[in-house]
């Protein structure tokens, strides 16, 4: 018994470590040049072998994470992109094959939505973004895109 409590102590010792190793708390804002905030997708920061996203905000606002979000990032030199960000612009029906109870295929209505990039497609790369940020401490990174052309 008293060894599986040292070794239940040990396992929660070793998870601490690597858990509570040092973090930085990072958060910012996404604008569009003319000061309107980006509202969609999540900001990703990325190296070569670690990758930490935020969902953006409502107010453009995002806080990064490795485990859950706002919980922080190792420090690090950083390429930052924006992932996911498309815009819902409507609906559509669309007629789509579906299987028939005699084994051939009828055709059926569908709604499905109409989606357009938030953001010009070089912000949605790690490599094409432009963007790079040092994170030596706990920090605010605001920064900005453009919209799509």
């Amino acid at each position: 018994m008293k060894e599986r409590i040292g070794e239940l102590v040990m396992v929660a010792v070793i998870l601490c470590a690597v858990g509570c190793s040092e973090k930085v708390k990072v958060s910012g804002k996404v604008t569009f040049p003319d000061g309107s905030p980006l509202t969609v997708g999540k900001v990703t920061f990325e190296t070569a072998t670690f990758v930490a996203s935020g969902t953006l905000r409502e107010d453009g606002t995002y806080a990064l994470g490795t485990l859950s979000e706002r919980d922080g990032i190792p420090p690090g030199l950083y390429k930052v992109y924006v992932a996911g960000a498309m815009r819902q612009m409507g609906t559509q029906q669309v007629n789509v094959p579906t299987a028939s109870g005699n084994g051939g295929q009828e055709m059926a209505s569908k709604t499905m939505p109409i989606v357009v990039p938030a953001v010009a497609p070089k912000f949605t790369k790690a490599d094409t973004s432009g963007i790079t940020c040092e994170v030596k401490k706990s920090m605010t990174f605001d920064f900005k895109v453009e919209p799509p052309q």
